[in-house]
């Protein structure tokens, strides 16, 4: 569970962190009320994920070893958690 911008108590689980937009915030379990990650820790990841992932292609094709390619998973897990799970909610109010 996540804290709640407001409350400041875990009322946010992961999953409902990770659909949270502007458009459809999360709502916090215990006070009620809605909050959101921003767009630029969705860029942040997907830009994370995608660097790492070509570093795995480079590594595969210096190496001819195309078992560097299972490195795109752990890269993805990762920029997940780096830049979107632990990244701050924002208030709408």
């Amino acid at each position: 569970m996540h804290s709640c911008p407001y409350c400041r108590q875990p009322g946010i689980s992961s999953l409902l962190k990770l659909n949270s937009v502007f458009l459809v915030p999360a709502a916090c379990a215990n006070c009620g009320k809605r909050s959101f990650l921003h767009y630029v820790h969705g860029i942040h990841a997907m830009v994370a994920w995608v660097l790492l992932t070509w570093v795995f292609i480079g590594l595969a094709m210096f190496q001819h070893l195309s078992i560097y390619l299972i490195g795109t998973v752990p890269a993805l897990v990762f920029a997940v958690d780096r830049y979107l799970l632990k990244a701050p909610l924002d208030g709408l109010e």
